[in-house]
Protein backbone atom coordinates (compact mmCIF):
# COMPACT_ATOMS: atom_id res chain seq x y z
CA UNK A 1 0.00 0.00 0.00
CA UNK A 2 1.18 3.37 -0.95
CA UNK A 3 2.41 5.02 2.11
CA UNK A 4 4.07 8.60 0.72
CA UNK A 5 2.29 11.46 2.82
CA UNK A 6 -0.63 12.65 2.30
CA UNK A 7 -1.44 17.21 2.74
CA UNK A 8 -4.37 18.93 3.45
CA UNK A 9 -5.34 22.66 3.80
CA UNK A 10 -5.89 24.48 6.74
CA UNK A 11 -6.60 27.53 8.22
CA UNK A 12 -4.61 28.95 10.81
CA UNK A 13 -6.64 30.29 13.65
CA UNK A 14 -3.95 31.05 16.25
CA UNK A 15 -0.32 32.04 15.80
CA UNK A 16 2.31 34.15 16.71
CA UNK A 17 4.15 34.76 13.17
CA UNK A 18 0.72 34.90 10.63
CA UNK A 19 -2.50 35.96 10.57
CA UNK A 20 -5.92 34.53 11.52
CA UNK A 21 -7.32 32.71 8.67
CA UNK A 22 -3.45 32.19 6.81
CA UNK A 23 -4.02 29.38 4.68
CA UNK A 24 -1.94 26.58 4.37
CA UNK A 25 -0.66 23.11 3.15
CA UNK A 26 0.26 20.70 5.50
CA UNK A 27 1.42 16.98 5.86
CA UNK A 28 -1.81 15.33 6.63
CA UNK A 29 -0.27 13.80 9.72
CA UNK A 30 -0.74 14.37 13.69
CA UNK A 31 2.40 14.10 15.75
CA UNK A 32 2.92 15.59 19.01
CA UNK A 33 4.99 18.32 19.78
CA UNK A 34 7.36 16.60 21.51
CA UNK A 35 8.06 13.96 18.54
CA UNK A 36 9.42 17.35 16.58
CA UNK A 37 12.04 18.00 19.42
CA UNK A 38 15.77 16.76 18.83
CA UNK A 39 16.21 15.25 22.37
CA UNK A 40 12.21 12.97 21.69
CA UNK A 41 13.13 9.57 22.52
CA UNK A 42 16.35 10.22 24.39
CA UNK A 43 17.09 8.71 27.95
CA UNK A 44 18.00 12.62 29.65
CA UNK A 45 15.75 14.39 26.80
CA UNK A 46 14.42 17.93 27.83
CA UNK A 47 11.39 18.29 26.58
CA UNK A 48 8.23 19.74 29.07
CA UNK A 49 5.55 16.91 29.75
CA UNK A 50 3.26 18.95 28.22
CA UNK A 51 4.60 18.24 24.67
CA UNK A 52 3.28 14.53 25.05
CA UNK A 53 0.24 15.27 25.48
CA UNK A 54 -0.23 18.34 22.84
CA UNK A 55 -0.94 17.09 18.96
CA UNK A 56 -1.07 18.96 16.15
CA UNK A 57 0.86 19.53 12.53
CA UNK A 58 4.34 20.26 11.51
CA UNK A 59 4.62 23.55 10.26
CA UNK A 60 7.58 23.59 7.92
CA UNK A 61 8.51 27.80 8.57
CA UNK A 62 6.96 29.61 11.11
CA UNK A 63 7.33 32.80 9.47
CA UNK A 64 10.81 32.94 10.39
CA UNK A 65 12.64 30.62 8.28
CA UNK A 66 12.55 27.83 11.59
CA UNK A 67 10.45 24.67 11.54
CA UNK A 68 7.58 25.34 13.87
CA UNK A 69 3.89 23.06 15.00
CA UNK A 70 0.46 23.89 14.85
CA UNK A 71 -1.85 22.41 17.32
CA UNK A 72 -5.07 20.86 16.36
CA UNK A 73 -7.03 23.26 17.83
CA UNK A 74 -5.26 26.28 16.42
CA UNK A 75 -6.27 24.74 13.01
CA UNK A 76 -9.37 24.16 10.67
CA UNK A 77 -9.38 22.28 7.64
CA UNK A 78 -10.27 23.91 4.80
CA UNK A 79 -12.44 22.20 2.04
CA UNK A 80 -10.88 21.95 -1.48
CA UNK A 81 -11.74 24.13 -4.16
CA UNK A 82 -12.14 23.56 -8.15
CA UNK A 83 -10.63 26.27 -8.89
CA UNK A 84 -6.77 26.67 -10.04
CA UNK A 85 -4.36 28.68 -7.65
CA UNK A 86 -2.48 31.45 -10.09
CA UNK A 87 1.05 31.08 -8.79
CA UNK A 88 2.69 34.43 -10.40
CA UNK A 89 -0.17 36.15 -8.15
CA UNK A 90 0.57 34.17 -4.62
CA UNK A 91 2.32 37.06 -2.19
CA UNK A 92 5.78 36.03 -1.07
CA UNK A 93 7.60 36.64 1.96
CA UNK A 94 11.22 35.81 3.01
CA UNK A 95 11.72 34.37 6.15
CA UNK A 96 15.47 33.22 6.10
CA UNK A 97 18.84 33.90 4.77
CA UNK A 98 22.13 32.75 5.88
CA UNK A 99 25.43 31.83 4.54
CA UNK A 100 26.59 28.00 5.57
CA UNK A 101 29.03 25.65 5.04
CA UNK A 102 29.31 21.43 4.43
CA UNK A 103 32.52 21.70 5.97
CA UNK A 104 31.61 23.10 9.31
CA UNK A 105 27.93 22.29 10.47
CA UNK A 106 28.43 25.16 13.13
CA UNK A 107 29.41 27.71 10.70
CA UNK A 108 26.59 30.32 10.19
CA UNK A 109 27.15 33.84 8.98
CA UNK A 110 25.15 36.31 7.72
CA UNK A 111 24.85 37.43 3.99
CA UNK A 112 26.10 41.01 4.70
CA UNK A 113 29.41 39.75 5.13
CA UNK A 114 29.78 38.39 1.74
CA UNK A 115 28.66 41.27 0.37
CA UNK A 116 24.81 40.47 -0.57
CA UNK A 117 22.43 43.21 0.80
CA UNK A 118 18.92 43.88 0.37
CA UNK A 119 17.49 40.12 -0.90
CA UNK A 120 14.05 41.31 -2.12
CA UNK A 121 10.68 40.27 -4.04
CA UNK A 122 10.68 41.63 -7.53
CA UNK A 123 7.07 41.08 -9.01
CA UNK A 124 4.88 42.70 -11.74
CA UNK A 125 2.13 40.84 -14.00
CA UNK A 126 5.04 39.54 -16.33
CA UNK A 127 7.50 37.62 -13.72
CA UNK A 128 7.91 36.98 -10.03
CA UNK A 129 11.32 36.47 -8.60
CA UNK A 130 13.28 37.17 -5.78
CA UNK A 131 16.81 39.18 -6.73
CA UNK A 132 20.20 39.12 -5.22
CA UNK A 133 22.17 42.08 -5.58
CA UNK A 134 26.20 40.64 -6.17
CA UNK A 135 29.09 42.63 -5.08
CA UNK A 136 31.62 43.53 -7.55
CA UNK A 137 34.01 40.51 -7.69
CA UNK A 138 32.13 38.01 -6.84
CA UNK A 139 32.72 34.43 -6.91
CA UNK A 140 31.23 32.17 -9.94
CA UNK A 141 27.71 30.48 -8.67
CA UNK A 142 28.42 27.32 -8.99
CA UNK A 143 24.71 25.61 -8.81
CA UNK A 144 21.43 26.78 -7.18
CA UNK A 145 18.79 24.32 -6.66
CA UNK A 146 15.14 25.41 -5.32
CA UNK A 147 13.18 22.87 -3.09
CA UNK A 148 9.66 22.84 -2.20
CA UNK A 149 10.33 21.80 1.67
CA UNK A 150 6.86 20.00 2.52
CA UNK A 151 6.89 17.85 -0.01
CA UNK A 152 10.68 17.47 0.16
CA UNK A 153 11.00 17.79 -4.12
CA UNK A 154 13.52 19.59 -5.56
CA UNK A 155 11.85 21.87 -7.75
CA UNK A 156 14.62 23.65 -9.84
CA UNK A 157 17.97 23.35 -10.69
CA UNK A 158 20.48 25.38 -12.63
CA UNK A 159 24.60 24.68 -13.32
CA UNK A 160 26.70 27.86 -13.48
CA UNK A 161 23.28 30.06 -13.90
CA UNK A 162 23.63 33.02 -15.65
CA UNK A 163 23.22 36.71 -14.04
CA UNK A 164 20.80 39.71 -14.77
CA UNK A 165 22.22 43.00 -14.93
CA UNK A 166 20.38 45.73 -13.01
CA UNK A 167 20.86 49.47 -12.60
CA UNK A 168 23.40 49.02 -9.66
CA UNK A 169 25.12 45.73 -10.92
CA UNK A 170 24.60 42.23 -11.37
CA UNK A 171 22.12 40.57 -9.48
CA UNK A 172 21.64 36.72 -9.54
CA UNK A 173 17.32 36.45 -9.96
CA UNK A 174 16.10 33.55 -8.69
CA UNK A 175 12.26 33.21 -11.05
CA UNK A 176 9.20 31.71 -9.19
CA UNK A 177 6.72 32.70 -10.64
CA UNK A 178 5.57 29.54 -12.18
CA UNK A 179 5.57 27.62 -8.64
CA UNK A 180 2.60 27.43 -6.24
CA UNK A 181 2.09 27.94 -3.14
CA UNK A 182 3.97 26.67 -0.32
CA UNK A 183 7.38 25.89 1.90
CA UNK A 184 10.66 26.40 -0.07
CA UNK A 185 14.23 26.98 0.27
CA UNK A 186 16.76 28.14 -2.05
CA UNK A 187 20.61 27.09 -1.94
CA UNK A 188 23.16 28.95 -3.77
CA UNK A 189 26.41 27.22 -4.01
CA UNK A 190 29.50 29.36 -4.25
CA UNK A 191 32.68 27.03 -3.83
CA UNK A 192 34.97 26.04 -1.01
CA UNK A 193 31.67 23.95 0.46
CA UNK A 194 30.05 28.42 1.37
CA UNK A 195 26.12 27.86 0.24
CA UNK A 196 23.82 30.96 0.42
CA UNK A 197 20.56 29.49 1.74
CA UNK A 198 17.19 31.50 1.52
CA UNK A 199 13.71 29.90 2.93
CA UNK A 200 10.31 31.72 1.67
CA UNK A 201 6.92 31.28 1.91
CA UNK A 202 4.33 31.51 -0.78
CA UNK A 203 1.22 31.76 -0.13
CA UNK A 204 -2.39 31.32 -1.62
CA UNK A 205 -4.00 35.06 -3.26
CA UNK A 206 -6.08 36.86 -0.69
CA UNK A 207 -9.53 35.39 -2.05
CA UNK A 208 -8.79 32.21 -1.14
CA UNK A 209 -8.12 33.37 2.41
CA UNK A 210 -11.10 35.30 2.28
CA UNK A 211 -13.81 31.78 2.42
CA UNK A 212 -12.02 31.28 6.12
CA UNK A 213 -14.93 33.68 7.55
CA UNK A 214 -17.65 30.91 6.03
CA UNK A 215 -15.59 28.00 6.99
CA UNK A 216 -14.58 29.37 10.98
CA UNK A 217 -19.09 29.72 11.17
CA UNK A 218 -19.91 26.74 9.86
CA UNK A 219 -22.09 24.72 12.24
CA UNK A 220 -19.40 22.00 12.21
CA UNK A 221 -15.85 22.12 10.37
CA UNK A 222 -14.92 19.60 8.39
CA UNK A 223 -12.13 17.36 7.99
CA UNK A 224 -8.99 17.32 6.28
CA UNK A 225 -9.74 16.07 2.63
CA UNK A 226 -7.65 13.05 2.92
CA UNK A 227 -8.82 9.76 4.24
CA UNK A 228 -6.56 7.10 5.36
CA UNK A 229 -6.86 4.16 2.90
CA UNK A 230 -8.27 1.72 5.07
CA UNK A 231 -11.20 3.91 5.27
CA UNK A 232 -11.65 4.27 1.86
CA UNK A 233 -14.48 1.93 -0.21
CA UNK A 234 -12.87 -1.41 -1.27
CA UNK A 235 -13.82 -1.58 -4.38
CA UNK A 236 -11.18 1.67 -5.42
CA UNK A 237 -8.31 -0.84 -4.62
CA UNK A 238 -10.07 -3.38 -7.23
CA UNK A 239 -9.82 -6.31 -4.91
CA UNK A 240 -13.46 -7.23 -6.01
CA UNK A 241 -13.34 -6.41 -10.01
CA UNK A 242 -16.47 -8.28 -10.55
CA UNK A 243 -18.39 -5.82 -8.14
CA UNK A 244 -18.03 -2.74 -11.20
CA UNK A 245 -19.05 -3.15 -14.64
CA UNK A 246 -15.68 -0.96 -15.69
CA UNK A 247 -12.14 -0.94 -13.78
CA UNK A 248 -12.47 2.48 -11.02
CA UNK A 249 -9.80 4.49 -13.35
CA UNK A 250 -11.78 4.18 -16.66
CA UNK A 251 -14.47 5.15 -15.25
CA UNK A 252 -12.94 8.18 -13.65
CA UNK A 253 -11.63 8.58 -17.31
CA UNK A 254 -14.70 8.70 -18.57
CA UNK A 255 -15.76 11.27 -16.21
CA UNK A 256 -12.82 12.88 -16.35
CA UNK A 257 -13.42 13.53 -20.46
CA UNK A 258 -16.96 14.18 -20.25
CA UNK A 259 -16.54 17.11 -17.81
CA UNK A 260 -13.95 18.74 -19.83
CA UNK A 261 -13.85 22.42 -20.43
CA UNK A 262 -11.86 24.04 -23.40
CA UNK A 263 -11.70 22.89 -26.73
CA UNK A 264 -13.06 19.63 -26.14
CA UNK A 265 -16.09 20.84 -23.72
CA UNK A 266 -19.19 18.48 -24.64
CA UNK A 267 -17.34 16.58 -26.92
CA UNK A 268 -17.48 13.28 -27.69
CA UNK A 269 -15.57 11.07 -25.80
CA UNK A 270 -14.77 7.99 -27.82
CA UNK A 271 -11.08 9.42 -29.47
CA UNK A 272 -9.66 10.64 -26.13
CA UNK A 273 -11.20 7.21 -24.31
CA UNK A 274 -9.05 4.93 -27.30
CA UNK A 275 -6.23 6.79 -26.99
CA UNK A 276 -5.94 5.10 -23.69
CA UNK A 277 -7.63 2.08 -23.37
CA UNK A 278 -7.76 0.48 -27.51
CA UNK A 279 -9.54 -2.34 -27.32
CA UNK A 280 -13.41 0.01 -25.85
CA UNK A 281 -16.01 -0.64 -28.38
CA UNK A 282 -18.54 2.25 -29.12
CA UNK A 283 -21.22 0.39 -27.40
CA UNK A 284 -18.97 0.16 -23.89
CA UNK A 285 -17.37 3.56 -24.01
CA UNK A 286 -21.54 4.71 -24.58
CA UNK A 287 -22.02 2.97 -21.68
CA UNK A 288 -19.13 4.35 -19.88
CA UNK A 289 -20.46 7.86 -20.83
CA UNK A 290 -23.77 7.24 -19.33
CA UNK A 291 -22.22 6.25 -16.40
CA UNK A 292 -20.21 9.75 -16.47
CA UNK A 293 -23.13 11.54 -16.99
CA UNK A 294 -25.39 10.14 -14.12
CA UNK A 295 -22.33 10.81 -11.69
CA UNK A 296 -22.11 14.32 -12.83
CA UNK A 297 -26.06 15.07 -13.20
CA UNK A 298 -26.08 14.24 -8.91
CA UNK A 299 -23.08 16.06 -8.13
CA UNK A 300 -24.94 19.22 -10.80
CA UNK A 301 -28.36 19.08 -8.94
CA UNK A 302 -26.48 19.09 -5.28
CA UNK A 303 -24.73 21.71 -6.34
CA UNK A 304 -28.29 23.53 -7.28
CA UNK A 305 -29.96 22.51 -3.80
CA UNK A 306 -27.06 24.19 -1.82
CA UNK A 307 -27.46 27.28 -4.06
CA UNK A 308 -31.68 26.61 -2.94
CA UNK A 309 -30.25 26.74 0.88
CA UNK A 310 -31.81 23.14 1.46
CA UNK A 311 -27.83 22.07 1.94
CA UNK A 312 -24.45 23.21 2.86
CA UNK A 313 -21.41 23.38 -0.05
CA UNK A 314 -19.46 20.95 2.82
CA UNK A 315 -22.50 18.37 2.42
CA UNK A 316 -21.99 17.75 -1.58
CA UNK A 317 -18.68 16.02 -1.53
CA UNK A 318 -19.32 13.22 1.03
CA UNK A 319 -23.24 12.85 -0.16
CA UNK A 320 -21.39 12.01 -3.81
CA UNK A 321 -18.71 9.58 -2.69
CA UNK A 322 -21.67 8.08 -1.15
CA UNK A 323 -23.92 7.57 -4.05
CA UNK A 324 -20.66 6.93 -6.41
CA UNK A 325 -17.92 5.61 -4.45
CA UNK A 326 -15.79 5.16 -6.92
CA UNK A 327 -14.97 8.52 -8.08
CA UNK A 328 -11.85 9.96 -7.17
CA UNK A 329 -12.25 12.63 -4.80
CA UNK A 330 -10.37 15.48 -6.99
CA UNK A 331 -13.25 14.69 -9.62
CA UNK A 332 -15.51 15.20 -7.24
CA UNK A 333 -14.30 18.42 -5.74
CA UNK A 334 -13.84 19.69 -10.06
CA UNK A 335 -17.43 18.74 -10.65
CA UNK A 336 -18.56 20.37 -6.99
CA UNK A 337 -17.21 23.30 -8.29
CA UNK A 338 -18.11 23.45 -11.76
CA UNK A 339 -21.82 23.03 -10.76
CA UNK A 340 -21.57 25.81 -8.09
CA UNK A 341 -20.20 27.87 -11.04
CA UNK A 342 -23.66 26.68 -13.34
CA UNK A 343 -25.83 27.07 -10.48
CA UNK A 344 -24.74 30.65 -9.98
CA UNK A 345 -25.06 31.47 -13.45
Amino acid sequence: MDQTPRYSLFFLTDSPHFDEGTLVELENNIVSAASLDATFGQKFNTIPDADHKLFGYRLLDRGDGIPGFAAAGDVIPCPPFAESVPPGRCPVQITYQRVLSDADPAFDDNPNNIGIFSINIDQNLHWQKIVIPLPDKFPEIVSVTLKNTLKNVEVDSYEFPRLEQLENGEAYCLHIGHIGPGFYEMDMRLGRWRYLRVRFIKFFPPEFSERYEAVKNAPTHTEPTYRPPETLPINLYHSHPDDLEFPVEMMNHALEFATEWGPNFRKPIHERMRSIYPALTDDEIDRLKAIADEAESFILHLAENELAGEMTEYEIVPLAAERFPWVHEDQLNRIKGIGMFWARK
